[in-house]
C-alpha cells in the first residue's frame, strides 16, 4: 500500500515535504515502509531524491523537509513493497529521458502479469529494477513515442494505457513528461484501525483545487507544505491531507494538466 502526492500549479511554489508524516496520514502507521522518493520539476529537468529506507530514519528525507524547493510540478511516493525487493532500483518515482526532457512516473497498486505481456518483452532488459511499476512506465514511454508533442494525441495514448493497466490490477498513476502532469485514479487498499488491509476500493486518488478566487498564500497539509500557493493550483493525493474539501476521483478518471489548467480529462 503506497502513498502518492502530486502538485501542478500555474506559478512556482516553494515546497517542503515531511514524507514520514505523509505516509502516516495514508495509513502506514503500523506497517514497514520500503522507500520514498520525490521529484521537484524544473523545466526540462528535475531535482530527484529517492531512498530505499523509511523516511523517518533518513537524513536525506530530513534535508528535503528542511530545504524549500521551488517548483510548479511535483510528484512524491512512499513505498510499501508488493513486487520487487527493497532496493533503490525499485524505488519510485522512476525517471527516463525522452526528447531531451526528463520523464517521471510513480504508481500505487499491483499489475499482475505485466512482465508477461507481449509488448513488455522488448523492455525486460531495460528495467533497472524488477517492479511491475517500472515495466508499466517503459510500456507507456514506448506507446508515447509515436504521439509526438501533440497534447490530444499524448493524452489519448495515456488514457488508453491506463484502461489497459486497470485490467491487471489497481493502477493509480502519476506521470510528468517535462511539460505536463498526467494522473490516473483507480482503486487502492486501505488500512483499517485494527491494522487489517481492505480489498482495493475507490477512491484511489483525491484532488484539491485552488482556483482564481483563492488567496491563501500558504498551505500546510499533513506532510507537504507549500508557500506562495498560486491561483490555479491542483493537488492530488492518496487520501485528503487537510480538513478542507477534497474531491474523490472516480475509478478511471484520467487528467492532463499544465500550468494549473486541465487540458484534458476523462470521466471515471
Amino acid at each position: 500500500m503506497c502513498e502518492l502526492f502530486a502538485m501542478n500549479s500555474a506559478g512556482v511554489a516553494k515546497v517542503t515535504a515531511d514524507l514520514d508524516a505523509f505516509a502516516r496520514e495514508g495509513g502506514e502507521r503500523n506497517l514497514n515502509r520500503d522507500g520514498w522518493g520525490i521529484v521537484f520539476a524544473e523545466k526540462r529537468d528535475a531535482h530527484v531524491f529517492r531512498e530505499a529506507a523509511p523516511a523517518a530514519d533518513s537524513a536525506l528525507a530530513k534535508m528535503v523537509f528542511d530545504q524549500e524547493f521551488a517548483s510548479s510540478d511535483l510528484i512524491a511516493h512512499v513505498r510499501r513493497a508488493s513486487q520487487g525487493n527493497q532496493l533503490l532500483a525499485n524505488t519510485h518515482p522512476f525517471t527516463r529521458v525522452r526528447g531531451g526532457m526528463a520523464h517521471h512516473f510513480a504508481h500505487n497498486g499491483d499489475l499482475d502479469g505485466i512482465a508477461h505481456l507481449p509488448e513488455a518483452a522488448p523492455w525486460l532488459s531495460e528495467r533497472v529494477g524488477d517492479t511491475d511499476s517500472e515495466m508499466a512506465f517503459l510500456i507507456l514511454l514506448a506507446r508515447l513515442a509515436g504521439a509526438g508533442q501533440d497534447d490530444a494525441a499524448r493524452f489519448d495514448v495515456f488514457a488508453r494505457f491506463c484502461a489497459d493497466m486497470r485490467g491487471l490490477g489497481p493502477a493509480n498513476f502519476l506521470f510528468y513528461d517535462g511539460r505536463s502532469l498526467f494522473i490516473h485514479a483507480d482503486q487502492r487498499r486501505h488500512e483499517l484501525p485494527d491494522m487489517t488491509i481492505t480489498e482495493p476500493r475507490e477512491p484511489g486518488l483525491v484532488m484539491r483545487h485552488f482556483g482564481d478566487c483563492h488567496d491563501i498564500g500558504h498551505w500546510h497539509g499533513r506532510g507537504p507544505r507549500i508557500r506562495n500557493v498560486s491561483p490555479r493550483t491542483y493537488l492530488f493525493a492518496s487520501v485528503p491531507l487537510d480538513d478542507d474539501e477534497w474531491e474523490p476521483l472516480p475509478r478511471g478518471t484520467a487528467m492532463m494538466l499544465r500550468r494549473g489548467t486541465v487540458l484534458h480529462r476523462t470521466a471515471g
